[in-house]
């Protein structure tokens, strides 16, 4: 009869064990690369903004709520890497003690799966799937953006931009509440 229990125990665990584990990892979706920068939170991944003058793109990682909520994004709009609280040449007040944008060459402009600035939508499902959804945005409603989503233990987010058939911007977020 112990015996019996011993086994009833350990099949429950066996078929539970891979479950939660599973819960405590991105989706498959949810590429932690982009430009060359990890989506990453720890001693050599801190809050960062880049620009490369030569592509004219930033790449932003923030950190808030002590890790929580991490962001990284890859654009070119300078108003939205100023709303994120870094100064921007023309986008904010001088010497208003902002942290700067640091001029730097960005690696690349892709995902860690090869999802590249300029891409079809196509190609983003061929490699990430079906976006759980997909609106348009802008005052024109020129922009398409197609967002994944998904809550683990925290919860996931990728939107991929597009204007005119191509990718524009790419913006990750994971949020620990």
């Amino acid at each position: 009869m112990g015996g019996e229990r011993l086994i009833h125990k350990n099949m429950i665990l066996s078929i539970l064990l891979p479950v939660a584990l599973a819960s405590h990892r991105p989706p498959a979706w949810f590429d932690p690369m982009l430009a060359g920068y990890k989506f990453a939170y720890d001693e050599k991944h801190g809050s960062v903004a880049v620009h490369d003058s030569k592509t004219g793109f930033f790449l932003v990682r923030e950190i808030e709520c002590d890790g929580g909520i991490v962001t990284l994004t890859l654009t070119r709009d300078r108003k939205e890497v100023s709303n994120m609280g870094y100064t921007v040449t023309g986008n904010s007040p001088p010497d208003s003690g902002i942290p700067k944008v640091v001029e730097k060459p960005l690696p690349n402009l892709s995902t860690g799966k090869g999802l590249s600035i300029g891409d079809s939508e196509a190609n983003m499902k061929s490699l990430y799937g079906q976006p759980k959804s997909v609106h348009l945005d802008g005052n024109a409603k020129q922009f398409r953006v197609c967002t994944y989503k998904r809550k683990t233990d925290a919860n996931y987010e990728a939107s991929y931009t597009f204007k005119a058939g191509k990718l524009i911007e790419i913006s990750l977020l994971r949020d620990n509440e």
